[in-house]
């Protein structure tokens, strides 16, 4: 026992900083357990899509969204989720909603606007369409 106290009087310092890393770690682990979204990669993605019927909510803007997104996945743009326009969204709430943003540093506003508008099962596509392409995965493009 005298080991232990005479450690920890000559080593202060670094038992609080192993002390303040456990309790982020402990904090982070936890924050994100009880998150109620999650970020998802690609292959998560498609099966929530296949066997859940996910439906793919595209927040970025209408020209970056016809140069390439996802089968089948609705735009709306980020704007007019935070101005609540989302009607042809509404009738998806019982569906996982899987959002695809380029703007990472707005995900926490986004996902508490979907949550506030009724959506339970909110989920992000890592890294957006960056990843989706660099998998080779298929897109739709729209001519213009």
């Amino acid at each position: 026992m005298q080991d232990v106290i005479f450690f920890l009087s000559k080593h202060i310092l670094l038992i609080s900083i192993w002390i303040f890393c456990f309790i982020a770690a402990v904090f982070f682990i936890t924050r994100t357990l009880l998150s109620k979204s999650k970020m998802i990669n690609n292959f998560q993605a498609i099966k929530l899509i296949n066997q859940d019927k996910a439906i793919v909510v595209d927040t970025r803007s209408l020209e970056s969204f016809k140069e390439g997104h996802i089968l089948n996945s609705i735009n709306v743009p980020l704007k007019n989720i935070f101005l609540g326009k989302i009607k042809e969204i509404e009738i998806y709430k019982m569906f996982p909603i899987i959002l695809v943003l380029s703007d990472t540093y707005k995900v926490n506003a986004c996902i508490k606007k979907f949550f506030k508008y009724g959506f339970n099962r909110v989920y992000i596509l890592k890294n957006g369409l960056y990843y989706w392409k660099t998998d080779n995965l298929p897109l739709i493009v729209n001519d213009k």
